[in-house]
């Protein structure tokens, strides 16, 4: 069998479970075991009929695009393995980055393994609409209730989604596109010689290295980032009427693209905007009706997830006009410093492009949706954090990267092909070197607090919700508790007003007078107190002590039912 078929057949079996794990879920309120396996087994059925039905031609790897599988497989491999990994006492994940994110992730995961509501309320914000694509998310859950463990199901996950994407990438744009992704970074590199710290490189800069800050980070690439790129594949070869071209079934196009709204939003936009680019674009030469067919085809499922994820389409839109994107006062040399010579040489490859009377199809409409995707998140953003918007700049940036190639650099002679491409990925190489030394680990939990606080949530119901201190850290967070009040920083990033929510906690754990119809107001029935609260409510008189059950007590702290306090006047 061959690499394209593989490919092509892993991401179907993801797509398919996972989707039917979604629907499963929905219908029985929960996930569970006949789900889980019943789903697993439609992927393997469905992944099957991809790879029977999909081919494509053998292309020769160069000993430069050797070597960049080389490089692209150390650094998955030192990403995830170590993406969360017992040291010593405590539990660590290896990038600064994902600390906020990976709890997150393990909250989800390790809810709907305990058979918590699916699709749930908010878990870390009471009252809030639930407005995420957790699609990698539900997929360890599944594999987590089919009885692999979670960390084992994280650094998997991460492995094989790696192993995707270095392929993907390579079918799209050849070893050009590999290097682009593993080595984006325009000149930010300059921070890392000026401080001589390992993650200057990230902070300084907006354009950071998308291996480290996104793909690691983001658990969604590691389906969304092969899967968009494989149908981007397969598309411009049916728009350009190649028939010796990669070849993806019709159905199988459609469990890719029908189900990227559960996975990464962003892509199923720009993927969106692709599709029916296509369409038009293809429809003179009697090239479209395959793109229309997959619209067609994909509307109930895809409406069905966004629906889903954004809460029932009630999900807060953040999209305003700001141009310059993060440029502020820096002008010219934010774009300089950031993308160094990507910007410039894509424009000279854009006039070259449409210059040639010979240029296909494909390439032209693929070269201007990369464009346009980025002049628009140049002059709107698209989320109320602004660095968001490299979520979306990422598909533009990787439409470009083979037309960048074909139609400019490659043209060159050897020695001024190599020098530019020293320019553009040295400071990338810095920033990923960087970014995986052997100097980097960041406590998320101690394992001793985690595994003592999961013995006494053993008594509390899956969905009930705690209220405790807010953070990242928090044991009861991490162990797929939903809380009243999680990562502000996420709040914030999904546009979430939690400024009332953060009132009310504050007046239940400090003790107000009306603490009572505070922990109506944010459903709250049970209540954490351990040093992290002490440290936040150091005035607290905690009057719930008198009328609430003590439900289990440890060196970490007391965890109390207040429901007999609530039903008092």
């Amino acid at each position: 069998m061959t690499g394209w078929r593989l490919l092509c057949g892993w991401l179907v079996f993801v797509a398919v479970s996972t989707t039917a794990a979604a629907g499963l879920a929905t219908l029985a309120g929960r996930v569970n075991a006949p789900g889980a396996w019943i789903a697993l087994a439609l992927g393997c059925a469905a992944a099957v009929f991809a790879a029977r039905g999909s081919n494509a031609p053998r292309q020769r790897i160069t000993v430069a695009d050797s070597v960049l599988f080389v490089v692209f497989a150390l650094a998955s491999l030192r990403a995830f393995l170590w993406v969360v990994h017992p040291h010593g006492a405590a539990l660590q994940v290896l990038s600064p980055h994902n600390l906020g994110d990976m709890a997150l992730h393990l909250n989800l995961i390790q809810r709907w393994a305990n058979g918590g509501t699916f699709w749930p309320d908010n878990p870390f914000l009471a009252g809030a609409p639930f407005a995420y694509h957790p699609g990698m998310d539900l997929w360890n859950a599944v594999l987590r209730v089919a009885g692999i463990p979670v960390q084992e199901g994280l650094r998997w996950a991460g492995l094989l989604g790696a192993t995707a994407a270095a392929a993907a990438l390579w079918r799209w744009g050849r070893g050009f596109a590999v290097a682009g992704f593993l080595f984006a970074g325009g000149l930010g590199a300059s921070a890392f010689f000026q401080s001589i710290h390992a993650d200057a490189t990230q902070a300084e800069i907006a354009w950071k290295n998308l291996f480290l800050a996104l793909f690691v980070t983001q658990r969604g690439l590691l389906y969304s980032l092969p899967a968009g790129l494989v149908l981007m594949t397969a598309w411009r070869s049916q728009l350009d009427g190649d028939t010796k071209g990669p070849r993806l079934p019709l159905l199988a196009q459609v469990a890719l693209y029908a189900s990227m709204p559960l996975f990464n939003a962003p892509a199923f936009l720009f993927l969106s905007a692709v599709l029916a680019s296509c369409a038009a674009a293809g429809w003179r030469a009697k090239l479209g009706r395959p793109f229309i067919v997959i619209g067609i085809v994909s509307i109930i499922p895809a409406t069905w997830l966004v629906r889903m994820v954004t809460a029932n389409f009630t999900a807060p839109s953040a999209l305003r006009f700001a141009p310059g994107w993060m440029q502020g006062d820096a002008g010219l040399w934010f774009w300089v410093e950031n993308f160094g010579l990507f910007l410039p040489l894509a424009a000279v490859a854009g006039a070259a492009l449409w210059l040639q009377p010979a240029a296909d199809r494909a390439a032209r409409t693929f070269f201007a949706i990369g464009a346009a995707t980025l002049v628009f998140c140049f002059l709107f953003l698209i989320a109320p954090w602004p660095w968001d918007n490299t979520k979306l700049i990422l598909w533009g940036y990787l439409a470009l990267l083979p037309f960048l190639w074909s139609h400019l650099i490659g043209r060159w002679p050897e020695w001024a092909r190599g020098g530019v491409c020293v320019l553009i990925f040295a400071a990338g190489t810095v920033t990923l070197i960087a970014g995986l030394d052997a100097r980097h680990g960041y406590n998320l939990a101690d394992r001793g607090e985690l595994g003592t606080v999961q013995v006494m949530l053993r008594q509390v119901p899956a969905n009930a919700r705690l209220a405790c201190a807010p953070g990242y850290d928090h044991p009861a967070l991490l162990l797929g508790q939903p809380v009243v009040m999680g990562y502000d920083g996420h709040l914030y990033s999904q546009g979430l007003d939690y400024g009332p929510v953060r009132g009310d906690l504050d007046r239940l754990m400090g003790g107000a007078d009306d603490w009572r119809d505070a922990a109506r107001r944010l459903g709250a029935h049970y209540l954490f107190w351990g040093a992290r609260e002490a440290r936040q409510w150091p005035n607290s008189g905690r009057p719930w002590r008198d009328c609430a059950k003590l439900v289990a007590s440890s060196p970490q702290g007391d965890l109390f039912l207040i429901t007999p306090c609530l039903l008092e006047d």
